[in-house]
């Protein structure tokens, strides 16, 4: 028993830390990048090498998933730790939408600030139009170039559009869009708008006064999100790459009609690409500069799958061997990268641990030593134990809830995973697939004729579900 006594108070002090000791985090929430975009996951086409070292100096989870096919329920799932539908967004915000993230949810930013954290938020929120539904009013007091829509204007400076029939909005007498981006008026033509966010983050980072407190800063780009707009420079070196994989396949035929991109070889995309994860380096190394690489937690996901049909059309990538891509339910669509680094505290591995995007919440109050928040995020759990190496919550189902369509074809659909089996179900046509991951992850073969039990039983677990968690 003494044994015993001793142990606690030896795991007690190695996370009670105070204010000062406590790690910092930087959280990159990237928007529409695709499981299989980076060199680590695969890629030939993208590169990607500073997000690769990433993967190899943490934890690369291979089987992570978003909690929704599209970006505002995610992003919501980010901040509360809960599935999008308890918050009511299950879907992405339109222009002139009331809909909004609650002032009642208690936020991952707001669990860092009440714990003497320095917060910040840089790029998309995507959780409300009002003045009253900006980040600085969710536990990010500090802000920058947070716009008010699912994407921004432009990548080239100014970052602006003419105001036209949609999404207008009016502040001082001066009209503009939801999509244009805020706190970059002094720039000059041939500005990048990834380049800008970085010079930003990197300024809250090495503030002065900062060794004071430790810090939290959610970067949230804008990229990959169209407009596919990449600078100018990149692009060349990838069409002349295009050019050697030659002739292009035809499109992947897929559900209801649909195709998908068979390959990558996008140029503009792959230069976009480029420009990301050099501008992730940039923020690496200024970590590395500053003394604080050992001190800094930093995480890397994504919202969604990425863009890869957009119904009849191909989208700008190819999430292969995942199926389909962002908006749907299948694999290339919630099948994200994830990856945790922590030099010196977290071992380099590769997890095969499924999880989920409401799993950052807790997993970084674990991380940082700080109370875990079990009434605010419901549905996730610390992955604690998987980036310890050990094994995780055994016999844990996810679902997902996308009772919209959407512009890549998607019907209204819902999905179930359990003990590495998928159900997919299609609400309305009444199509209902059965897939083994473990052995099909590509979603190729459609099971239910052969397994109709498993179907029934997924199904009312999957029913159970739904009513739990108030999917509308």
């Amino acid at each position: 028993m003494r044994n015993l006594a001793i142990l606690a108070v030896i795991l007690a002090a190695a996370t009670s830390w105070t204010p000062a000791q406590r790690p910092n985090v930087v959280l990159f929430f990237i928007d529409d990048l695709g499981w299989a975009d980076l060199g680590c996951y695969g890629s030939t086409f993208y590169s990607t090498p500073h997000l690769d070292a990433l993967a190899k100096s943490g934890v690369r989870f291979t089987d992570a998933y978003s909690a929704c096919p599209v970006c505002s329920p995610t992003r919501a799932a980010l901040m509360t730790g809960k599935y999008p539908q308890r918050c009511g967004i299950t879907q992405w915000i339109p222009p002139g939408s009331d809909r909004h993230l609650d002032a009642a949810e208690a936020t991952l930013g707001e669990a860092f600030l009440a714990a003497g954290y320095r917060t910040g938020y840089i790029g998309k929120w995507h959780l409300g139009e009002r003045d009253a539904d900006h980040p600085r009013h969710h536990g990010f007091p500090w802000t920058f170039a947070v716009n008010r829509a699912g994407q921004p204007s432009s990548y080239y400076f100014p970052y602006k559009r003419k105001p036209g029939k949609r999404g207008v909005m009016t502040k001082n007498g001066k009209k503009f869009t939801v999509w244009d981006v805020p706190d970059l008026a002094n720039g000059k033509d041939g500005d990048y708008l990834t380049d800008r966010l970085t010079d930003a983050a990197l300024r809250f980072i090495t503030a002065k006064g900062a060794a004071q407190k430790p810090f939290m800063l959610c970067f949230a780009h804008y990229a990959i999100h169209t407009p596919i707009q990449p600078p100018p420079a990149l692009v060349p070196g990838y069409q002349q790459k295009a050019a050697r994989l030659g002739p292009a396949p035809k499109p992947i035929p897929g559900t209801f009609g649909t195709t998908s991109r068979a390959r990558q070889d996008h140029a503009k995309y792959a230069a976009m690409m480029e420009n990301l994860d050099h501008n992730v380096g940039r923020v690496l190394e200024a970590l590395r500069k500053n003394g604080l690489s050992k001190d800094t937690i930093v995480v890397f996901a994504s919202d969604n799958g990425g863009l890869c049909n957009l119904r009849k059309r191909p989208g700008p990538t190819c999430n292969l061997p995942m199926r389909s891509g962002k908006g749907w339910t299948y694999e290339g669509g919630i099948r994200v990268p994830f990856i945790v680094s922590w030099p010196g505290k977290i071992e380099p591995s590769v997890s095969m641990e499924p999880s989920i995007t409401m799993d950052i919440y807790p997993t970084l109050l674990d991380l940082c030593g700080l109370a875990s928040r079990p009434k605010q995020h419901l549905d996730g759990v610390s992955l604690r134990p998987a980036l310890d190496g050990k094994a995780g919550v055994q016999g844990r189902a996810l679902g997902w809830s996308y009772p919209h369509g959407h512009g890549s074809g998607h019907r209204p659909s819902a999905a179930w995973r359990k003990d590495g089996w998928k159900l997919v179900r299609f609400e309305r046509s009444g199509l209902t697939e059965l897939f083994h991951l473990a052995e099909d992850a590509g979603e190729t073969v459609n099971l239910a004729d052969r397994h109709p039990e498993r179907v029934v039983r997924m199904s009312k677990e999957l029913d159970a579900w739904l009513g739990a968690t108030a999917a509308k």
